[in-house]
């Protein structure tokens, strides 16, 4: 199970109606466009983790897997009592010893290439992108726990080079969800299969927090941090048009995630199964 331990931005509780409304009347045209009303002010969000993390530890999954932050050390030990692996991301170093220091079982090493939310949590995501490269020897060198190394990973090759770099694992997201099984709707899988995958884009434009996604219009056409709300109370207002592009098949009206895959990488049409085994025979022959 994975869970956001930081799930509402810092300064939201002050976020007024009037600045709600200021924001949102930029986002106007997008709505009119597309025949729907511009969303109400949703009012306050209270974080679910604490509710989240009880659940979490009724069930006892073998892994509790964890971003945005570092648990409280109780929970981190309630976990250990009853034999569930703590796994924390980091996306620089730093983040990687406090969560080691809090006592995690291993961390993922979440570089700048990995598609969706960058969660950094020390200092503003656009402050903390590092290379997987870069961020896998730092983690070497600079942990004594195990650590996997996650972004824009699509191939073999990738992985032994990772592996071969120090990592004790590696994580693939993109790859995996441009497949049958994963719940993407058939535009976002689309886009994966095309060249979208080598346009994609940093913004905090759908949800309020910076993430890699194929371009699409809001990236394009709003650029400035200052468009954007808080999460989750941005991510409130363009829920309508995520929706509505699900809905109809509109390919530029949603953040569909993406990684930062190498330009000379592409994806095929294939199921997990043919996907994993493609991946332990590029490794075992070293392609």
């Amino acid at each position: 199970m994975n869970l956001w331990v930081s799930d509402v931005d810092p300064g939201m509780e002050r976020l007024t109606e009037a600045e709600f409304k200021a924001v949102a009347s930029r986002f106007k045209i997008y709505f009119e466009e597309f025949g729907l009303p511009l969303p109400a002010f949703p009012g306050k969000f209270q974080s679910r983790f604490e509710k989240q993390v009880e659940a979490v530890l009724r069930c006892k999954p073998a892994v509790f897997s964890f971003i945005f932050g570092v648990p409280d050390k109780s929970i981190l030990k309630e976990c250990q009592r009853l034999n569930i692996k703590a796994v924390g991301s980091a996306t620089t170093l730093e983040e990687a010893v406090l969560l080691q220091d809090a006592g995690v079982d291993a961390i993922i090493a979440s570089g700048s290439e990995p598609g969706g939310h960058k969660p950094s949590f020390l200092r503003p995501a656009v402050e903390s992108l590092t290379m997987l490269d870069d961020l896998v020897q730092e983690l070497r060198t600079g942990i004594r726990i195990p650590f996997v190394a996650a972004g824009g990973i699509v191939d073999g090759k990738k992985i032994n080079t990772l592996m071969n770099a120090g990592a004790d694992g590696v994580q693939l997201g993109t790859a995996f969800l441009a497949c049958d099984e994963p719940g993407a709707t058939a535009t976002h899988r689309t886009l994966l299969l095309s060249d979208a995958i080598h346009h994609t884009v940093l913004s905090s434009c759908w949800t309020g927090r910076l993430g890699s996604m194929i371009e699409n219009r809001l990236t394009t056409e709003l650029i400035s941090d200052a468009e954007f709300l808080p999460f989750p109370i941005q991510n409130s207002l363009t829920k309508p048009l995520k929706e509505m592009a699900a809905a109809t098949g509109v390919p530029n009206m949603a953040n569909y995630w993406c990684g930062q895959c190498r330009q000379d990488a592409s994806l095929e049409k294939k199921n997990a199964t043919s996907l994993l085994n493609q991946l332990v025979k590029e490794m075992e022959s070293g392609i």
